[in-house]
């Protein structure tokens, strides 16, 4: 399998990992929409929410959910949680993941046309990694 996010997943790709456990992982979206754009992934390899089974889909939303609070705790003025699923919604990464986009206002773009930086990388993730020590 050629999967993008597997790969990740076995370590064999890098990602800016913010959060993992033995279910999920969650980085930074490679081609970040906006500032924190995360991707919430099931280790397991799934296409799209068609295929997930109802307890993963589940815990890839609560999950999400969980770092939208985070990001509005950080001052985020709203937050976008989204799943594409086909090639006509925009899927482009045939393996289940979900969305958290951050708005900060302004710009309303949906996919990130620059890589991310490696410093912006590294602020969110001591951002985040920092605001996940505290209770939410």
């Amino acid at each position: 399998m050629d999967c993008i996010f597997c790969k990740i997943i076995k370590g064999e790709l890098p990602a800016w990992k913010v959060y993992e456990d033995e279910d999920l992982v969650v980085f930074l979206d490679k081609y970040p929409a906006s500032y924190g754009h995360l991707l919430v992934v099931p280790k397991r390899h799934y296409e799209s929410v068609f295929d997930a089974p109802d307890d993963v889909v589940a815990r890839g939303f609560t999950t999400a959910a969980f770092f939208a609070r985070v990001w509005k705790r950080l001052g985020a003025k709203g937050v976008n949680i989204v799943t594409n699923a086909g090639r006509e919604a925009g899927q482009m990464i045939f393996h289940f993941h979900i969305h958290v986009i951050p708005r900060w206002g302004g710009n309303l773009a949906w996919h990130g046309k620059e890589e991310i930086k490696e410093e912006v990388a590294k602020e969110v993730v001591e951002k985040l990694k920092s605001a996940l020590a505290r209770p939410i």
